[in-house]
């Protein structure tokens, strides 16, 4: 039976509007069904199906859900039912309003997000300034704690390794604590008689230890400073990590060379 309407014509165009559709919400029939409405301007369940080339029976059920979300309406008093979709700007201000209700939202849905502790919060960060601006974080914190190479540091980013000691020399608050374990050499021993003070200390790993990359412990926070070629940090918030961190600094701060104790370590290994 030809009802003597035009085939539904899928085209490129028809294809575009059916996956928008999709984007927001619609399954792939409800789509059709949506934009054979669209087409028909009203239509009953057989136009609509000769449409859309969907099967009379699934037709019933896609339209009880597009009813019951406004996007299709039934015409009164007809003989035979006839549909009707939504103007498109019913879509359209739908989809405001959720962007609305969620945006008002966010900030409980962060709460929650943020509230997860044993989800750590991961940030990289390449070149200087990206490190640069980590390490000044570590200037806010209470307490921080090093494990680096200052040779290698000093070469990647010389005028802040400067600006450190000035830190530490004079702008330290009154209740920080520093502890730093360096490698044993002089770039980092002279680094160290720079910036010592009261509430600045450092310790030397062996002369044979050396480190390719920086560990700072602040915040909750362990990052990990590659000194290599390609200049890049990472920084894991997790207290977690960080208490773990701190307690396996803490072991290798009881047995590392103090810098007071550097001249007379290499005294008694060139006396064997």
């Amino acid at each position: 039976m030809n009802s003597g309407l035009p085939a539904f014509n899928v085209n490129l165009m028809d294809e575009k509007l059916s996956q928008s559709l999709q984007d927001i919400g619609f399954t792939e029939k409800e789509a059709l069904v949506y934009l054979a409405l669209m087409e028909l301007g009203s239509g009953t369940v057989t136009d609509i199906a000769q449409r859309a080339k969907l099967k009379r029976s699934i037709i019933y059920i896609i339209l009880e859900g597009l009813i019951k979300r406004g996007y299709v309406s039934e015409l009164p008093e007809t003989k035979i039912s006839r549909y009707i979709a939504a103007e498109p700007t019913k879509i359209f201000n739908d989809l405001k309003n959720q962007i609305s209700d969620f945006k008002n939202l966010l900030p409980s849905f962060l709460a929650i997000y943020n509230k997860t502790a044993w989800k750590p919060k991961i940030n990289y960060f390449e070149g200087k300034e990206g490190v640069i601006s980590v390490f000044r974080q570590t200037e806010q914190a209470k307490e921080t704690y090093y494990i680096s190479n200052m040779a290698s540091m000093t070469k990647q980013i010389p005028e802040e390794v400067e600006r450190w000691i000035d830190f530490f020399q004079n702008k330290t608050p009154k209740n920080y604590i520093c502890k730093q374990i360096l490698t044993n050499t002089p770039a980092d021993i002279k680094f160290a008689k720079s910036a010592q003070n009261k509430n600045v200390k450092f310790k030397f790993l062996p002369k044979d230890k050396t480190l390719d990359m920086d560990i700072s412990l602040f915040n909750n926070k362990v990052a990990l400073t590659s000194l290599e070629e390609h200049f890049f940090i990472v920084v894991i918030e997790s207290a977690d990590l960080y208490n773990s961190m701190k307690t396996i600094f803490d072991l290798l701060w009881q047995q590392e060379i103090k810098l007071e104790n550097l001249k007379s370590v290499s005294n008694k290994k060139d006396a064997v």
